[in-house]
């Protein structure tokens, strides 16, 4: 979460702010502007650097969380998690099949690589088959049209209450979790899951809203379910000391104490920017002017 001031990032880590907050009394006074006044519409900016600033990004290089590559990359990372964790029964390997003691599957497997097993030695080939191929791997099995339990396992095997990225667990899994019977099945789940992208970045936007600012923010991230998770909350009983708290309550991966400190950042950079072009315009020297005006 992020407290103007101080900030931090998650529990117990605390960022350098210590940039910020001298912007901030410079804004005040170049700007025109009363303090709480100031303070408010940055810690919304704040939230709307934490949007640009919060995975997904279109690759690896943080700071375009907001536009539409970033979106597709983020879908792809859905589809790739998920297809990690299940996997169809005509892609399942041998071992796979075999592990998951299931005849039924079996036979299921061998039809859709054009094979039959039939006859009176049917049973027999299947035990053949387990003691050849099985590695004693433990695979769970979901059968036609069983979305609900795909979701479940999924949900299951995520960060964030079921909301974030796989866990270690499934992060480091060299096996899928479960067989599928129909990989439309998957599919069908993907593109549902798909929908969710941006749902973690979605608390900063609702948080500035809560304050009554305005900020950018693309379609895609405006998921009004999650305004449980954020935070939006005005320290306003000392006119002399306004302080607003804005943050996220979930997405470890979505705000760590990295991204926040860029954030950070770019947040003291923009006000920079808006305090040079005003000063500009005033053809006054920037950090000349403010210098005297606090030294008197």
């Amino acid at each position: 979460m992020a407290k103007f001031s101080p900030i931090s990032a998650n529990k117990n880590v605390t960022i350098d702010s210590t940039g910020l907050s001298a912007h901030l009394k410079d804004y005040v006074k170049v700007m025109g502007k009363d303090l709480a006044t100031v303070i408010r519409r940055q810690a919304a900016l704040f939230c709307q650097d934490m949007i640009a600033y919060s995975r997904p990004f279109s690759g690896d290089t943080p700071g375009d969380g907001d536009t539409l590559p970033a979106k597709a990359h983020g879908a792809e990372n859905v589809r790739k998690s998920i297809f990690k964790i299940f996997r169809p029964v005509d892609k399942a390997t041998r071992s796979q099949i075999a592990d998951l003691n299931n005849y039924d599957v079996f036979k299921m497997w061998n039809k859709r690589k054009g094979q039959t097993v039939q006859g009176k030695g049917k049973q027999t080939r299947w035990k053949k088959f387990q003691q050849k191929f099985a590695r004693g791997d433990s695979f769970a099995y979901v059968g036609p049209g069983e979305r609900s339990t795909l979701e479940a396992m999924h949900t299951n095997l995520r960060t964030d209450g079921g909301r974030g990225s796989l866990n270690s667990e499934a992060r480091r899994s060299k096996q899928p979790f479960a067989i599928v019977a129909k990989e439309s099945d998957i599919e069908a789940y993907v593109l549902k899951k798909q929908k969710d992208v941006g749902f973690l970045k979605s608390a900063y936007w609702i948080a500035a809203t809560e304050l009554g600012e305005k900020i950018k923010a693309p379609a895609w991230v405006k998921h009004s379910e999650a305004a449980g998770n954020a935070i939006a909350i005005k320290f306003l009983s000392d006119p002399a000391k306004p302080g607003f708290e804005v943050g996220n309550k979930i997405g470890k991966r979505a705000g760590n104490a990295n991204f926040v400190q860029l954030a950070i950042n770019h947040r003291a950079y923009s006000m920079r920017n808006d305090m040079a072009a005003r000063m500009n315009k005033q053809k006054k020297n920037l950090w000349l002017n403010t210098a005297n005006h606090f030294s008197s």
